[in-house]
């Protein structure tokens, strides 16, 4: 027996020897470098692989990752006469969270790569190192990293299979996409908002389904439904939305055709060159693959959320934003007080039921453009040029009627309404709609939780928060309407009310200003001077307003029709615009444009991140900027602690941010995100003070 195993001892000595180190072991993820050899063989193309084994319910990503995420990598430190190839990519699976849409794996995966040895290589082995990077995500995302390495003899023959590792390579030669057949016509088209892929020689059967994974990260809307039409021996033809980050067709387009048929799964390499290739229709739009993940409700459930709203609508009278209407309402309840009882409950009324139709509108505006793939938020029509363009002529004829060039009578806009008839309901309702609007580019404390929860539900649940919001906004005059007590606080009617309504035009003229610069950061100074003069064309016709004649009124609908006809002109379009953070500066500090990968980048070297997601629009935002960031105060932290200010800029859409926004249960901004030394993220609240963001730095 003792010669036995000498013998045996005596003959594993002469086996090729692997030295590897053991298989780290990082948050939620295990990887390793291993080799389908036990030897390298010279002058020739031998196989490595990075094997990454996430923990189940977390993922790592494909090469495109999506709407979010990284790339997992690895760079290679090699000895003279080595060289790597590129990593080969399995094809992906598809990962929902909200309306976020990855493209990863969630499974053990092998990501091979040729390595190449020189015949001039010296040694009789080679020592192998390469340093891994990825990204691991699941509802937190945790950026990792591990030095790997390998040290394999030189073949002196055919290298042998090293058993460990033949059935792992095997399956992911399974899973990598191969050559499109030669005999394939692929060709792509890029209309309106689609994408149309058209592929000539490929045979699905009924049954069968498509997958199509493009390499450009930015060539389409990744949540967008995806339509296909199978068109039997002709091949078939897919549709979906282009990115929001999309600017031109490029000259060619890469990705992956996966084909799912029947029990078979086969994946092929797609160069897809520009034809003509007729959309899908959107009733072909195949049903989501994967249940949506809903937000989950914070501890006391939708009951909680629902006062949130109602809070945060209450609060939302005392935004800046919402001022200049604010007074408004005010000198209609001023009028009315002591009048009959009735007719004030009815404004109020009416009033609410402005507030409430229009938030009701937005909740279902925005629910069907998420439906339909938009990645939307709260304030997202002032994303829009000639939505901003024509709140501005509104506000700026209101000014100029409170100033006195012109009288609308009793029923525009609530302004001067009497509220002794039912004559002036109507502009009690249409008060309550402009609320809402100048209210759109406003976050107050406690809504952010309500809204970001709210898109993520179902459609019954999203409008009840909606609605909750509306009525805390409405709740001050519909307790003064039904409560007269109420209006005992506010002072006694009189002449002083006429100076009143007149000094309350300025803060509007303020608010013509805001939007004007609003509209420069989304066009250029062609779109702010387009829109200048569309104002002019209304003073005009305002001027004219009182003058009778049947040349002034055809003149005054030409100066009204000529005015809304330019909020069509191209000026008054997205101008195409590489982001750039330091263009929407509000502060003298030093940031840099955010990005996910930079942030997982600091956070990976320990830094201290701090993250300001605004917008131009966004009133909150720069209350916070000038008053809080800016200060002294807070420069003096940030440089004593090193801190990196990243800046994501939602002035206009941008879907990443969207995305982002939404992982953190918000629907717009502002959103202040504090990583110290490279931890998780501290979500800071709405409202800022020098002493809140300086308290929040210490871990």
């Amino acid at each position: 027996m003792v010669r036995f195993t000498l013998v045996a001892l005596w003959a594993a000595s002469l086996l090729p020897q692997v030295a590897a180190a053991d298989a780290v072991a990082a948050d939620h993820v295990e990887v390793e470098l291993v080799a389908e050899t036990s030897a390298l063989n010279v002058d020739a193309d031998n196989w490595l692989g990075l094997r990454i084994k996430p923990e189940d319910g977390w993922h790592v990503y494909w090469r495109n990752p999506g709407d979010s995420g990284l790339p997992t990598g690895i760079d290679w430190q090699l000895p003279a006469g080595l060289t790597a190839g590129e990593l080969q990519w399995p094809y992906p699976h598809i990962t929902r969270l909200g309306d976020i849409v990855n493209y990863g794996y969630g499974e053990e995966t092998l990501l091979p790569v040729a390595l190449h040895i020189d015949a001039a290589a010296n040694g009789d082995s080679f020592e192998i190192h390469g340093k891994a990077h990825w990204l691991v995500c699941k509802d937190v995302c945790i950026p990792g990293s591990a030095q790997l390495s390998l040290t394999l003899p030189r073949a002196t023959g055919d290298a042998a299979i090293d058993p460990r590792w033949r059935d792992l390579f095997a399956h992911a030669r399974t899973q990598l996409p191969q050559p499109a057949p030669a005999d394939w016509s692929v060709h792509f088209a890029a209309q309106g908002d689609d994408f149309s892929l058209g592929i000539r020689g490929v045979h699905l059967s009924a049954g069968g389904d498509i997958e199509f994974f493009p390499y450009a990260s930015d060539l389409l809307n990744h949540s967008a439904p995806v339509r296909l039409a199978n068109e039997g021996e002709h091949g078939l033809r897919l549709s979906q939305k282009l990115g929001d980050a999309f600017v031109k067709a490029p000259e060619q387009v890469d990705g992956v055709l996966v084909v799912h048929d029947g029990d078979a799964t086969k994946a092929w390499e797609l160069h897809a060159t520009p034809g003509s290739v007729a959309p899908v229709p959107l009733s072909a739009a195949k049903p989501i693959a994967a249940p949506i993940a809903a937000v989950a409700a914070p501890p006391g459930g939708l009951a909680l959320i629902l006062l949130f709203a109602l809070l945060g609508g209450l609060i939302l009278n005392l935004m800046p934003c919402v001022f200049p209407m604010l007074s408004l309402k005010a000198i209609s309840v001023l009028e009315g007080r002591g009048k009959v009882p009735r007719v004030q409950r009815g404004h109020a009324l009416a009033y609410t039921g402005g507030v409430l139709a229009t938030f009701g509108g937005l909740a279902g505006l925005l629910l069907i453009l998420r439906s339909s793939g938009e990645a939307v938020g709260w304030g997202f029509q002032l994303q829009q040029p000639a939505f901003v363009a024509g709140l501005a002529y509104l506000f700026f004829a209101m000014g100029l009627s409170m100033s006195g060039v012109v009288n609308f009578g009793t029923r525009l806009m609530g302004v001067g309404q009497s509220l002794t008839t039912d004559s002036g309901y109507r502009g009690s309702f249409f008060t309550g709609v402009l609320a809402v609007a100048v209210a759109s580019p406003c976050t107050a404390p406690f809504m952010g939780t309500a809204l970001g929860y709210a898109l993520a539900q179902p459609a019954a649940i999203a409008i009840s928060v909606f609605l909750a919001l509306g009525l805390g906004l409405a709740l001050p005059f519909l307790l003064i309407g039904f409560f007269p007590k109420f209006g005992a606080f506010l002072p006694r009617p009189g002449a002083w009310m006429e100076t009143f309504k007149q000094v309350m035009a300025f803060p509007l003229y303020l608010t013509v200003v805001g939007l004007l610069w609003v509209l420069g950061g989304l066009t250029d100074r062609d779109g702010m001077t387009i829109a200048m003069i569309g104002m002019t064309l209304i003073a005009l016709a305002l001027w004219l307003w009182n003058r009778s004649g049947w040349f002034a009124n055809v003149l005054k609908a030409i100066c009204v029709v000529l005015a809304l006809a330019l909020l069509a002109a191209p000026q008054i379009r997205l101008r195409d615009i590489t982001s750039d953070s330091a263009a929407h500066a509000s502060t003298g500090a030093a940031h840099e444009a955010w990005s996910e990968a930079r942030v997982a980048e600091l956070r990976a070297q320990g830094k201290t991140v701090f993250v300001n997601f605004t917008a131009d629009w966004c009133l909150t935002c720069k209350v916070n900027e000038r008053a809080t960031l800016a200060s002294s105060t807070v420069a003096n932290a940030f440089a004593a602690q090193d801190v990196t200010w990243l800046e994501g800029d939602w002035t206009r859409n941008d879907p990443a941010i969207t995305a982002l926004l939404t992982q953190f249960n918000r629907s717009g901004v502002p959103l202040y995100l504090l990583y110290v030394k490279g931890g998780d993220a501290k979500v800071l609240p709405q409202i800022l003070t020098p002493g809140i963001v300086v308290d929040a730095l210490n871990p």
